[in-house]
């Protein structure tokens, strides 16, 4: 069966579409796969897999390699396989039958033949959710846990070999990354230097170092970043791109923190992960997606993005403007580092030793015309005033700050010296927004609220609960789709303060001073407008099965204090 009789057979094309496509297209398997790819009707994994097809590559299918371990073969280690997406899933004499993910793949099978010239090598095709599956398999069973690379490292510090550091470093960047990590931390806290992940905003430890081995380590970080070693007594910044496997790399900032008693510093390392699905994905509803659509329209003004540290601001702000963006739109961007390459936006990256700072960039952009503007967090009074008055000279503002929620924002831009006057005539809206954790939807348990819960949450805002309603807990053990952990991922639950609405603003001045009541005024008219807070969108979240009560406590446990 050639690729098109399997598409065929598969659902994923039809005889129709097949004939829309031109004759050269349809007889050239490489560009059929293409144009499929590019039109969305095939995943990454089905071009690999009718790729593989094309070329006369056998194919394992998940469930006959989850039957599989790994074979060890001499002079292939993890961090090559991981990097090719292959394993040895087959030893016989004089020959070894490799699983890929990327086939034909000349790269792989020259450096398979240079490392291993004994053997003969055949290659079969496999997904490459299954190849990492198997990987992970036969290291638990090889004992390469971070724990054995560790001792690994330790054992051979004298021998003047850095081969085993390197291969810890991989290895834990790797095994954050992989277990969806959104920070890698290393700290030396009471001379014991601790490597942990933050993992849905929780931090949690993969392992302890020795300090003898903790210095190889910081070393090796170091050259990978670019950063200086002259001193631990001043922050430092820098960049690295690691390559995950051959198909796939990822962007790190790395800064350090200075911690004088110990004479060293805190390394933090954020994996720039873009985020490549949309604000529904992201967990907003459609009404605050027409609300962020209808603030997009405004030509001028300010819209600030408002949350915690790890609440997703600004991958919300650039989710935003991307789906704002129209063709011919003129979109500047400053940030103090850059973390995410955005489609048509010109990207600035504060320099202080260049002189880039907010005001230089501000006076240039201007010069511009830019019709959107986006600057990263401000946080001194001099930088937030900058980016209230720029939203007053005929461009869209869009930035992210600090606050609780959308209220306490319009309080903190007081709090830094704004005049009042200037809020309410250049802040078109506000969103503030918390990250919560996803159950999981494997293992979650469901369970029937009784007739006291359902009041309990009724009189906490009424969302029409009912006694035998389904909510869900996580499960205490979790399983292997969650890490264990009963959940993942994490959902938005947000609240959209639209201040071009003058039943919202109105009534706030006593004379020309603002009331002291202000906030509560403003909240109170929001509420009539039919505003929903943060804690109503955690609540749907709840009632839907998304996330559980107890998440929910964790960010507003006096407001749901009622329900024990």
């Amino acid at each position: 069966m050639d690729i098109v009789d399997l598409m065929i057979a598969d659902h994923v094309i039809s005889v129709g579409d097949l004939h829309n496509l031109p004759v050269t297209v349809q007889k050239d398997p490489d560009a059929l796969i293409e144009a499929l790819g590019k039109a969305g009707k095939l995943t990454t994994n089905q071009q690999a897999r009718y790729k593989a097809v094309a070329y006369d590559f056998p194919v394992k299918n998940d469930d006959e390699m989850g039957k599989i371990t790994p074979h060890q073969v001499e002079s292939i280690d993890r961090a090559f396989l991981q990097f090719y997406t292959a394993c040895p899933i087959e030893l016989g004499r004089n020959q070894v039958i490799w699983a890929a993910a990327d086939l034909p793949n000349k790269r792989l099978h020259s450096e398979v033949l240079l490392r291993n010239r004994k053997n003969n090598h055949v290659f079969v095709w496999a997904s490459a959710k299954s190849i990492e599956a198997a990987i992970e398999r036969m290291s638990k069973r090889e004992g390469h846990s971070l724990k054995f690379l560790v001792e690994n490292a330790y054992a051979q510090l004298n021998a003047g070999n850095d081969d085993a550091v390197v291969s810890l470093v991989d290895e834990i960047i790797r095994t954050a990354y992989k277990n969806g990590a959104s920070d890698l931390h290393i700290e030396i806290l009471n001379r014991k230097p601790t490597v942990m992940a933050r993992i849905d905003n929780e931090l949690e430890e993969l392992v302890a170092l020795p300090m003898e081995v903790y210095d190889r380590v910081v070393g090796r970080l170091r050259h990978m970043a670019g950063v200086s070693a002259e001193n631990f007594k001043k922050p430092l910044y820098g960049r690295m791109t690691f390559e995950l496997t051959n198909r796939q790399s990822v962007d790190i900032r790395y800064t350090t923190q200075p911690i004088t008693l110990e004479n060293t510093a805190k390394i933090a390392m954020r994996f720039l992960r873009p985020f490549e699905g949309h604000m529904e994905t992201f967990g907003y509803g459609d009404e605050t997606i027409d609300k962020i659509d209808q603030l997009m329209r405004f030509e001028e003004g300010v819209i600030i993005f408002a949350g915690p540290t790890g609440s997703g601001k600004s991958t919300a702000s650039r989710l935003m403007i991307r789906r704002g963006q129209r063709p011919g739109q003129n979109v500047i961007s400053y940030e103090k580092q850059i973390e995410e390459r955005m489609d048509n936006v010109i990207q600035t990256e504060e320099d202080l030793t260049a002189g880039v700072n907010l005001e230089t960039f501000l006076y240039a952009a201007l010069g511009l015309d830019p019709d959107v503007m986006f600057i990263g967090e401000v946080r001194s009074p001099e930088d937030t005033r900058r980016v209230i008055d720029a939203g007053n000279t005929g461009h869209l503002v869009i930035t992210t700050m600090h606050a609780n929620d959308a209220f306490m924002t319009l309080d903190r831009l007081l709090q830094r010296g704004v005049p009042p006057e200037l809020i309410f005539s250049n802040v078109r809206g506000v969103i503030a927004q918390r990250l919560v954790r996803r159950l999981c939807p494997k293992c979650k348990v469901p369970y029937e609220l009784d007739q006291q819960l359902a009041d309990s949450l009724n009189s906490v805002r009424n969302l029409g609960f009912k006694r035998g309603d389904t909510i869900c807990r996580p499960n205490r053990n979790g399983c292997e789709l969650c890490h264990y952990r009963g959940y993942t991922g994490r959902i938005a639950m947000e609240e959209v303060l639209e201040m071009w609405r003058r039943e919202i603003t109105r009534n706030v001045w006593s004379g020309n001073r603002l009331r002291p009541d202000w906030i509560d005024v403003v909240r109170e008219q929001a509420r009539t407008t039919g505003m929903k807070d943060m804690l109503s969108q955690g609540l749907r979240h709840v009632k839907n099965g998304i996330s559980s009560l107890d998440e929910l406590e964790r960010f507003f446990s006096a407001d749901l204090e009622t329900l024990h």
